[in-house]
């Protein structure tokens, strides 16, 4: 039985492979933050071994580690690096430091420290990596840079794990999600509040005349697919894949924005980003 070790795995993305993998036929450790999640639909079935797992906790990652070489006998085959974080931010200049490198001890250090806890299972079973980055990394999104920038820093490591893991018969790439309905996007009129309330009054309304927040041009601009249904074509298209490319973009209406990067002129990727982003009113 193939095994697979999935972070943030409670709710959304996580939740949605982890129930995919076990009806595969896998045996699947659900990594969890904090308190067991109850509610989750892995819950209470066969071949799912719940573990706590707070990514920036040592400990914990070292403990869990410690969980999976004792139920598989020492090996893994397929480790997803899927906890993420994403503040409520604003505009750089006015920007919450705490919850900026909370975004980077999250998304970059955590998979750093499961990485290394897991490697060496991994490679008793030239196992996989899948480390959870972004669509995000392609776009310039007022207001929305702590998120994107840590998983640019996500995608570019896991460019030298392919390398240096390659000889051990690891396989590494980068998930970049886009248009995926999970907790995490909230793009509720209350969110986009809470968005321009980081901002200092005295800041704010010059802000707001040039631009539209980050969750109401996401809104706007693009469309979201279920967890599951993401799952889905992650198991088609990634888990499935005899060799696994350097990074897979999974989305509706985001396979486009490399090639817009590729093709266009620097500063005509940023007309567009204005112009969807900025103020039309």
């Amino acid at each position: 039985m193939k095994s697979a070790f999935i972070t943030g795995a409670a709710t959304g993305i996580g939740e949605a492979l982890a129930v995919r993998l076990q009806r595969e036929g896998w045996l699947v450790f659900t990594g969890y933050r904090s308190s067991p999640p109850g509610n989750a639909r892995w819950c209470g079935q066969p071949n799912i071994v719940a573990v706590q797992c707070d990514v920036t906790d040592l400990e914990d990652v070292r403990a869990a580690a410690r969980t999976v070489e004792a139920a598989t006998g020492g090996t893994l085959d397929l480790l997803v690096n899927n906890a993420g974080y994403s503040p409520h931010e604003g505009v750089i200049e006015a920007a919450d430091m705490a919850e900026y490198r909370r975004a980077y001890e999250v998304n970059l250090w955590g998979p750093l420290n499961v990485i290394q806890a897991m490697a060496p299972l991994l490679r008793k079973s030239r196992g996989r990596i899948v480390n959870t980055g972004s669509a995000s990394v392609y776009m310039t999104v007022p207001m929305y840079s702590a998120y994107p920038s840590s998983k640019m820093a996500l995608k570019v490591v896991s460019q030298h794990l392919r390398m240096e893991l390659a000889p051990f018969g690891i396989q590494v790439t980068t998930l970049e999600p886009g248009g995926v309905d999970t907790a995490m996007v909230d793009l509720s009129p209350e969110a986009e509040e809470r968005q321009w309330e980081t901002i200092p009054a005295e800041l704010r309304e010059h802000y707001r005349r040039h631009f539209v927040s980050g969750a109401t041009a996401i809104g706007d601009n693009f469309t979201f697919i279920p967890p599951d249904a993401f799952a889905d074509l992650v198991w088609k298209r990634v888990i499935s894949a005899k060799r696994l490319k350097p990074s897979y973009l999974i989305g509706p209406k985001v396979t486009a924005l490399p090639w817009m990067h590729r093709l266009l002129p620097a500063r005509q990727v940023e007309k567009i980003w204005r112009r969807m982003f900025g103020r039309k009113d």
